[in-house]
């Protein structure tokens, strides 16, 4: 009687909790590749600010 219970109402309970944790974790993962993107593009920027200033730098000398 008790594995009836356990297979007719746990798994469905633990399948939701499963897909639930995927969904959680998978939408961490891509925010932070995001986010890890972001700050790639951020430095280019401002390596390309420096360069520049750089640059003007050299010409006024």
């Amino acid at each position: 009687m008790t594995m009836r219970w356990t297979r007719k109402y746990l798994r469905p309970v633990l399948n939701i909790a499963l897909g639930a944790g995927a969904v959680v974790g998978g939408a961490y993962v891509v925010s932070r590749i995001r986010e890890k993107q972001d700050t790639e593009t951020r430095l280019d920027r401002l390596e390309q600010m420096v360069e520049e200033a750089a640059r003007e730098t050299e010409k006024k000398e």
